[in-house]
């Protein structure tokens, strides 16, 4: 066959261990998170209760009254990273709380009783609108997902949805993907992010929460909701993908001992196999290159200066995919010049005999 045959076994492999790759990347917390699909940046969500961040000239707050609900009246002293909050209830009941908030990301273990009356989330939304309130823009950047109680970062991949902080903080240069949890692989309802950050939103407090609560627009929303079927759809091709791609390298080798006896049939059940992985990849590729991108630059459009919700397109596992395309197409060239040379070939016999 010559050395031109080690094109699509090697071709082939590259494909198949980068499409697994892609498939599996993510699918337990830490392995392969930075080839993620796309990332939702919630460090900074409630900036816009922020004044020190939502206005173009930082100040400290030493005393700020905040807007409460119904049932209580609440203050909040800020002192560096320590805040006090008080809330009077309408029945004369006063309630003080100390936090700290540098306490917050700390194990249960080391952080104090106070700190895990917040965690625990016996404020209501809008006290945890007036924390927010009072904080500096330092404390903000790595405290305010800690405050309303969901993580730094949301990661789509192809099989799930992971979640946890920037270590080792979210204004770090460099910071890495510190993954707490993921969801169930292969779940398409738990690859609604919108659903997951609002869940967690309107478990953390009294009079529950989401983004909607927090500022975001409808429209930010109907964006947000185009990320689980990008997701499906990633995902069902990229199987695909790998599922054919896994076939062409078995059926290369089969060609070793197959090529010589059924020719015809050895090049078309190749061809046919690496056309299908690659034109799955291509897919899947297109949607990472077109949809996901507009999704994400529409997201940062109405999320990023509002409300604080930025998204981060995958750009390792574009590259990812476009590779695994790559050396798949280049596999079905292969075959597509063989199949070429064999119809040359079989043309030339007939006039070879007429000249005999």
């Amino acid at each position: 066959m010559g050395l031109l045959f080690y094109v699509p076994v090697f071709g082939s492999i590259i494909g198949f261990v980068l499409t697994i790759l892609g498939v599996f990347a993510g699918n337990t917390p830490g392995f392969m998170e930075e080839y993620q699909i796309l990332v939702l940046n919630t460090s900074a969500l409630g900036r816009n209760y922020v004044p020190a961040l939502s206005q173009a000239t930082k100040r400290g707050l030493s005393e700020v009254t905040v807007l409460s609900d119904e049932y209580a009246n609440v203050t909040l002293s800020n002192t560096g990273s320590k805040v006090t909050f008080r809330a009077k209830h309408s029945n004369g009941t006063e309630v003080t709380i100390d936090i700290d908030l540098d306490e917050i990301t700390d194990n249960d273990e080391t952080i104090s009783d106070t700190t895990k009356q917040l965690l625990k989330r016996k404020l209501t939304l809008a006290a945890a609108e007036g924390v927010l309130a009072g904080m500096t823009a330092d404390a903000a950047a790595d405290d305010m997902a800690a405050v309303l109680g969901i993580s730094q970062f949301y990661s789509l991949h192809i099989m799930n949805v992971c979640e946890g902080t920037f270590a080792p903080n979210a204004t770090a240069i460099g910071a890495w993907y510190n993954v707490s949890d993921c969801t169930t692989q292969l779940n398409a309802k738990q690859l609604n992010m919108t659903e997951l950050i609002n869940s967690e939103l309107d478990d953390n407090f009294e009079d529950g929460g989401s983004i909607t609560r927090l500022g975001g627009s409808k429209s930010l929303q109907d964006v947000m909701n185009r990320i689980p079927t990008i997701g499906i759809v990633l995902a069902v091709f990229y199987i695909v993908g790998a599922i054919f791609a896994g076939l062409s390298v078995l059926l290369t080798f089969a060609s070793v001992v197959t090529r010589s006896m059924f020719s015809k049939e050895t090049v078309l059940a190749n061809m046919g196999v690496s056309s299908m992985a690659s034109l799955s990849l291509l897919i899947a590729a297109l949607v990472l290159t077109v949809a996901c991108k507009s999704t994400v630059s529409s997201i940062n459009r109405l999320g990023k200066d509002t409300i604080g919700m930025e998204a981060i397109q995958g750009t390792k596992f574009q590259s990812l995919t476009w590779a695994a395309f790559a050396m798949m197409a280049l596999c079905m060239l292969y075959w597509m010049h063989q199949m070429h040379a064999d119809s040359k070939a079989a043309a030339a016999k007939p006039s070879k005999k007429e000249a005999d």
